[in-house]
């Protein structure tokens, strides 16, 4: 079972950043909003999350797989999933090559959502940089 996570979501249509982050409240989870690039960045430097979820494109400014690319510089221990209407656009690889580690398309169903924030989350578990990030510092001064 999932511990309690801080998850942001960042899309420029308040309907679809609304409806995802109630997903994760109804689920006992602490959720923040943005609209964009700026506004996520601001929110991650304020209050650090465990999973990031943005749309590619915004009305506004740098796309999310910039935000991608940003993020997992900053935060490489988060989990990141992005959404996008326009595959043919930016396709999967392009995703991962920002550091996604999961990716939807739009529209989509909160079952077909639940699904890939499950598999992503879990992908993220296993990566080797996250359990460097969040191990418990070792007693007597070693080091993590």
């Amino acid at each position: 079972m999932l511990g309690k996570l801080r998850v942001l979501v960042v899309d420029d249509e308040p309907e679809i950043s609304g409806m995802i982050a109630e997903y994760f409240r109804d689920r006992g989870h602490e959720t923040a909003t943005a609209q964009n690039m700026a506004e996520a960045l601001d929110e991650l430097r304020g209050r650090p999350a465990d999973l990031l979820i943005t749309d590619i494109v915004y009305a506004e400014g740098p796309n999310g797989l910039e935000l991608a690319r940003r993020v997992r510089e900053e935060h490489p221990d988060i989990a990141i999933i992005v959404m996008t209407a326009f595959e043919e656009m930016y396709p999967l690889t392009e995703a991962l090559q920002a550091g996604a580690d999961g990716y939807i398309s739009k529209p989509f169903t909160l079952s077909k959502f639940s699904l890939v924030f499950e598999k992503s989350y879990w992908e993220t578990l296993s990566r080797p940089d996250w359990w460097e990030a969040h191990a418990p510092a070792e007693k007597n001064g070693a080091r993590r």
